[in-house]
């Protein structure tokens, strides 16, 4: 009877010395998202060229143009000033990566060249001795037309769009 009180008591103590280091190994999300953030803000402040967009629960989403740290806050340089934003409360950062562009202009440039290249063999038909020679610079050129002008407009109107990439991802609250 001794040694099964024995042995007990021994698995008492073990448990209770394992129980607080179960409690922090369950914690570190929440430092490894801190790391997380730091190196994205870090490795966002040397490229000062780009749009940063930063969202959190008490400010929303806040635009700038250039982002930093001090401490345990990011600091976002906007429009209407300096905003100061708790590291704990950036729930997601994003940057600007160009524009919808080159994008936009390739989706309404191609189908554009097939018709125009469509147009352009009708139009051109063929030379007077009953060859093809027309109808093949025809092709081309109503190809290279309708591509470049719709190519154009549509890398136009892709320009107003820009494009972001999300650095920094918090965890999500299960909570929520």
């Amino acid at each position: 009877m001794p040694c099964t009180q024995t042995v007990m008591a021994l698995v008492v103590l073990v448990l209770s010395e394992s129980l607080p280091t179960r409690i922090w190994a369950q914690s570190p999300p929440a430092l490894g998202a801190d790391s997380s953030l730091r190196n994205s803000v870090s490795r966002i402040s040397a490229d000062s060229q780009r749009s940063v967009r930063v969202a959190s629960r008490e400010t929303g989403r806040v635009e700038g143009s250039h982002v930093s740290l001090r401490g345990d806050s990011v600091l976002l340089n906007t429009d209407s000033g300096v905003r100061v934003i708790s590291l704990v409360n950036v729930d997601s950062l994003w940057v600007q990566h160009g524009t919808a562009a080159p994008i936009l202009g390739i989706i309404v440039g191609v189908p554009c060249a097939v018709f125009g290249g469509m147009v352009g063999s009708l139009a051109g038909g063929p030379d007077s001795s009953g060859g093809s020679g027309r109808a093949a610079a025809g092709i081309i050129i109503g190809m290279l037309g309708g591509g470049f002008v719709c190519g154009s407009i549509g890398a136009g109107i892709g320009s107003l769009f820009r494009r972001w990439r999300v650095e920094y991802a918090g965890p999500t609250d299960p909570g929520a």
